[in-house]
């Protein structure tokens, strides 16, 4: 199997990885550092199966127990551990990285305000002082690394500064500057960007199989992101978008400003971060139509456009650049509810 060739598009973090592991140089601890869906978690797995797979000469097989076990997220020396909340309970954790595993798409993360604690990282440094189950070693995956508690990654220190024989420590984070420099420091940082669109439609396509017209669609919702991406995909073919339900609720002469703020907030509350990001891709795509239609042009994301009374391209132009910074709050740590909120309700003022 070549080396990392499910990660698509990342080509100097790939360069990078490909050295380490043909000149049998990994280190003993990495931060993969970029956006989320950028395939920081697939470049994680194939750097388990380099560590653990019986066929290093080759890098790794792909193909043995060890590489299906880790593929699989099941293999009991690959470990990872996620960001949750006090009352998360252990299945629940089970649960959602065995769908992980089963489909590649459902995001590593609970709705809520998560985090990792001191004693998630006080059973990593236990499991790591005992003998590894299949022999070949151990790895330690932590996602959403910037989630690690103060305290938690104090504890982490030791590990990275004295890293038990045979051990790889992945730290998978979108925002690395809330990583303590301390930690920072002690770990080899490799950075994965966003992707081009072209790259984002053909692993769409090749994933989900969706057409070239659709893939192309999604692939300029996403971002870059081609888990955003997969996640959009497997919504549209879920449930109808709620981008149209919104702008009714914008609209509606019937709510005042309490109100609709109230139904973004329920919304925000029971869709989660990334279903919020997911909706306002939505939103901008659904006025960005709105839009061409007033133009006299054809939409480019549906037949056809819902008519609302009162609004002109103005309005939707001011809407459109609300719910752009409504994703770029989020994506830069702002509570869903109050950005979410906030882009609605700013988009019936003049002048927003």
């Amino acid at each position: 199997m070549n080396l990392f060739s499910k990660l698509k598009g990342q080509h100097q973090a790939k360069k990078i990885l490909v050295s380490a592991v043909s000149s049998n140089r990994l280190a003993h601890a990495y931060i993969l550092a970029g956006p989320d869906g950028s395939g920081r978690l697939t470049a994680a797995l194939d750097l388990a199966k380099a560590r653990i797979c019986p066929e290093q000469e080759k890098g790794f097989c792909g193909e043995c127990k060890q590489c299906r076990q880790i593929d699989s997220m099941v293999h009991p020396d690959v470990r990872i551990t996620l960001p949750k909340m006090k009352t998360t309970k252990g299945e629940e954790v089970v649960d959602l990285i065995n769908a992980r595993a089963k489909d590649g798409i459902t995001p590593l993360r609970f709705q809520g305000n998560t985090y990792i604690s001191i004693d998630q990282m006080r059973e990593m440094s236990h499991r790591l002082s005992r003998k590894s189950f299949e022999g070949y070693g151990y790895v330690e995956i932590i996602y959403d690394a910037h989630r690690l508690r103060r305290e938690a990654a104090n504890a982490i220190l030791k590990t990275l500064e004295e890293p038990p024989d045979g051990a790889l420590l992945i730290l998978i984070t979108s925002r690395v500057s809330g990583l303590l420099p301390t930690v920072r420091s002690r770990a080899h940082t490799v950075r994965f960007g966003r992707l081009t669109t072209s790259v984002v439609k053909e692993l769409l396509m090749e994933r989900v199989g969706v057409s070239a017209e659709t893939a192309s669609r999604l692939a300029l919702l996403s971002d870059g992101s081609p888990g955003l991406a997969l996640e959009l995909s497997r919504k549209k073919a879920k449930e109808k978008s709620k981008a149209e339900d919104v702008l009714k609720l914008i609209f509606s002469k019937s709510l005042g400003d309490m109100e609709l703020a109230t139904e973004m907030d329920v919304m925000s509350r029971k869709m989660g971060r990334e279903g919020i990001l997911v909706l306002c891709g939505e939103m901008t795509s659904l006025i960005h139509d709105m839009r061409r239609a007033i133009a006299g042009s054809r939409p480019l994301a549906r037949e056809i456009v819902p008519d609302v009374v009162g609004a002109d391209d103005e309005s939707y132009r001011r809407m459109e650049k609300l719910f752009l910074l409504c994703e770029k709050r989020m994506r830069a740590n702002v509570s869903p509810s109050m950005a979410f909120s906030t882009a609605a309700v700013s988009s019936r003022k003049r002048g927003a």
